[in-house]
């Protein structure tokens, strides 16, 4: 906490550090795929070359959500939405061209999902 919380009592609600919470699991979850590609892409976009995205402006992304967002997102979740504002915040991608991205690819997917089904699975 830093020493302004310290002296004002105030925190944000991101900082749950020292809070009550019980015992920490120790359990190693597997990566789901897609947890895989956000952390790709945010070591691509944040590496010693690009430095399109540092770490600095991920946390100010992902602590800017409000406490709602924030609390609702898992990990993965807060980073990929926190990259995606940063990358609209720079520029470097429009809000219209990542929804037609997503639906383009989407569209693909469904098509590819109804082949298999069609087809049992093979091809």
């Amino acid at each position: 906490m830093s020493e302004d919380a310290k002296e004002t009592g105030l925190r944000g609600y991101h900082d749950i550090g020292g809070d009550p919470a019980g015992d920490i699991p120790k359990v190693e979850l597997p990566w789901l795929h897609w947890e895989k590609q956000t952390e790709a892409i945010r070591d691509l976009l944040g590496d010693g070359t690009r430095r399109i995205v540092s770490l600095d402006e991920m946390r100010r992304g992902f602590e800017s959500f409000g406490a709602d967002k924030y609390k609702a997102l898992s990990f993965y979740r807060r980073r990929l939405d926190a990259m995606i504002d940063i990358l609209v915040e720079k520029e470097i991608i429009s809000r219209e061209e990542l929804d037609a991205a997503v639906s383009e690819r989407r569209e693909v997917w469904t098509r590819a999902a109804a082949e298999d089904t069609v087809t049992g699975g093979s091809q």
